[in-house]
């Protein structure tokens, strides 16, 4: 998996939880802090109403006490009334300026030492003593803060409705100067549960909103786990198993492999089910779905723990196995196929499997997946079921391959690709009569590279048709080149790949190369392999048609090779017939061989077709054709392919 693909699907499945949980303690603080300010500021306030209004009453006595005349017992009995109506107020203690006492309503005397001014507004501030039992300062907002503690809250939830439950009584000494006395009046400043109910009211209140907040908070940062789980989910999931899918493989074995010691050995195992394309065909695409899910199914029941499968593509599975021994993993795969092939009674399915050893070092389970489908590339397409193991030969063709595609589009550009010709001789004379072109790469650092190098590759990727374009061209002018030197000319025949007949224009297209030079047709001989027949037949046929009747000559290449060949030469009017060289090679040519090609000489014949046999290497199958009245030999008894220099001094002088 790429590095950027890696960090995309990251980013998709990250948590972003710990922005969520900063931002939720955040806000809650923030909330409580508003709560502390409101409730601080809210008892506070309670408590200086409540001052406010014993000083008023402290000032109504300490006006009592203008114009005082201790010897005026009217004036003291008036004093001592008006105490007893005000319930609130304890005592009473009178001093001169020289702090004398003149009066006293008990034994209660202030503290002088603590009093204190406190600003209500307006810069107006109150004299007064505040009774404790500590001996700190206390001050009315240390006071109001104090008041609503967890006793006291109990004390209003305690209250059953009783809004006259004293919750708290606070004892002040008002300090009242008055004439040349000061009157110090002590007043109990009672807070009742009605004074802090709304203010608990509210305190709930905001308690319910946090509780919800958070809450909601924690609902959504569940909701937030499950969403990534299922996100997860998700994306190693594949749609149409049901099961885990590429991703999964790639990330958890990769984990797998980097453990640094495990006891078994690893494999990867490339599976696939070959010619699922044509059971799709035959069956229905929804059966071939069918069919895979069936697979999954069989094969995740063989896994066992510290292993892995899933679907890949197209009837494909990865697997990661753990194996004992090589003969020991076999019989696991052959196990596996066999099971498989009881999916379906009445049909025999075949398997294709390319098996990669894992060697205790690596760790990238995409290339090591990579080489198990190489190794199973490699497997033809018998019916057979086949298992393949990867070496390192098979990685070898695999660069080659990469590098003959990287530099074929140059080597065509710069003309690497050059033409040699093979002769064809004629068996009554002996002499030149015909020749087959033939490519030969010729590398400006690798050197001669021989065909079987690159021609099976250009087949594969389609470069083919290029190649064989390039080719013909290069013939039609090298045949105009001859036909203005006055040299003898004679026909040349060029390969025409099974690829091309998939064009219907093909006739048209080879017409159009070959009239660029105004060469004559006829010196141009076509040769298609009896593979194209199994192709579009009727587009093969009348191309055929065509280019006969266009004059050119056309052959067939490799007669014998196929299986249909008699067939071929039924439906098919050719020119040219080229014997396969394995006619003529092994033991069985002495004899089974060499009785066939007389036949096939003979049928020839009668189908008005000449006939070239190729391959040949010794004099004694020179004389057999010549006995057989072969028409044409080519082969190395006579020459072997030469380039075209070589071919004009030879021939053509």
């Amino acid at each position: 998996m790429s590095e950027s693909k890696d960090k995309r699907i990251k980013k998709l499945k990250k948590n972003r939880i710990w922005p969520f949980i900063l931002g939720m303690f955040v806000i809650v603080l923030i909330f409580a802090c508003m709560v502390l300010a409101l409730v601080g500021a809210s008892v506070e306030d309670v408590v200086k109403r409540k001052v406010l209004n014993g000083l008023r009453q402290a000032e109504q006595i300490a006006e009592s006490f203008k114009d005082y005349d201790s010897e005026d017992k009217n004036t003291e009995e008036t004093i001592l009334n008006y105490l007893d109506m005000a319930l609130e107020t304890n005592s009473v203690w009178v001093t001169d300026l020289e702090n004398e006492k003149i009066w006293a309503s008990s034994d209660m005397s202030p503290k002088v030492d603590k009093a204190q001014f406190i600003n209500f507004g307006d810069n107006n501030p109150v004299n007064l003593i505040i009774e404790d039992d500590s001996e700190k300062l206390l001050t009315i907002e240390h006071i109001g803060k104090e008041i609503l503690t967890a006793d006291t809250v109990l004390k209003i939830l305690d209250s059953k409705g009783n809004d006259n439950e004293t919750i708290a009584v606070i004892k002040v000494w008002f300090i009242q100067e008055v004439d040349d006395l000061t009157v110090y009046v002590l007043q109990d400043i009672n807070i009742y549960a009605y004074d802090c109910f709304m203010l608990l009211v509210s305190l709930i209140l905001f308690g319910v909103m946090i509780a919800a907040f958070i809450l909601y908070y924690i609902s959504s940062f569940v909701d937030i786990i499950v969403n990534a789980r299922r996100t997860s989910k998700v994306i190693y999931t594949d749609i149409t198993t049901g099961g885990k899918n590429w991703l999964y493989f790639v990330k958890k074995g990769n984990r797998i492999l980097k453990r640094k010691t495990y006891i078994n050995n690893y494999a990867v195992i490339h599976l696939k089910m070959r010619k699922y394309r044509s059971f799709c065909t035959c069956f229905g695409v929804k059966e071939g779905e069918i069919l895979v899910e069936k697979m999954h199914h069989v094969l995740k029941k063989q896994i066992k723990r510290g292993e892995l499968m899933v679907f890949k593509e197209n009837a494909t599975y990865a697997l990661l196995l753990a194996y004992e021994n090589e003969e020991q993993l076999k019989e696991r795969i052959e196990d596996i196929t066999n099971k498989l092939n009881m999916l379906l009674y009445n049909m025999k399915l075949y398997f294709a499997v390319g098996i990669y050893k894992v060697n205790k070092k690596e760790t990238d389970i995409e290339q090591l997946y990579n080489n198990a489908v190489l190794a199973c590339d490699m497997l033809g397409e018998e019916a057979e079921t086949q298992v393949i193991f990867f070496d390192v030969e098979m990685n070898n063709r695999r660069i080659w391959e990469r590098k003959v595609e990287n530099d074929m589009y140059s080597a065509l550009t710069n003309h690497e690709f050059q033409v040699y010709l093979q002769p064809k001789i004629s068996t009554s004379k002996e002499e030149l009569a015909g020749a087959e072109a033939l490519v030969r790469w010729i590398h400006p650092r690798e050197g001669f590279i021989p065909p079987n190098m690159f021609i099976p590759i250009f087949e594969r990727n389609g470069f083919i048709l290029k190649l064989d374009d390039y080719m013909l061209e290069e013939i039609a002018k090298q045949q105009s080149e001859w036909i203005k030197q006055g040299r003898k000319v004679v026909p040349i025949s060029v390969n025409v790949s099974r690829a091309h007949f998939a064009k219907e224009d093909l006739a048209e297209h080879i017409c159009s190369i070959v009239d660029k030079y105004q060469v004559p047709h006829e010196v141009i001989e076509l040769e298609l392999t009896e593979s194209a027949f199994f192709d579009d037949k009727q587009v093969l046929l009348e191309t055929v048609r065509k280019l006969r009747e266009s004059g050119f000559i056309v052959s067939m290449d490799d007669f014998g090779a196929g299986y249909s060949s008699l067939n071929s030469l039924k439906e098919m009017k050719l020119d040219v017939l080229k014997l396969d060289a394995d006619f003529f090679r092994g033991a069985e040519a002495q004899d089974r061989g060499l009785l066939i090609v007389s036949e096939v000489i003979d049928l020839a014949k009668k189908l008005n077709m000449k006939i070239v046999a190729e391959g040949i290497e010794s004099r004694e199958q020179v004389d057999f054709l010549t006995e057989q009245e072969c028409d044409l030999i080519q082969g190395y008894f006579f020459a072997k392919p030469m380039p075209i220099r070589e071919f004009e001094e030879k021939y053509n002088d």
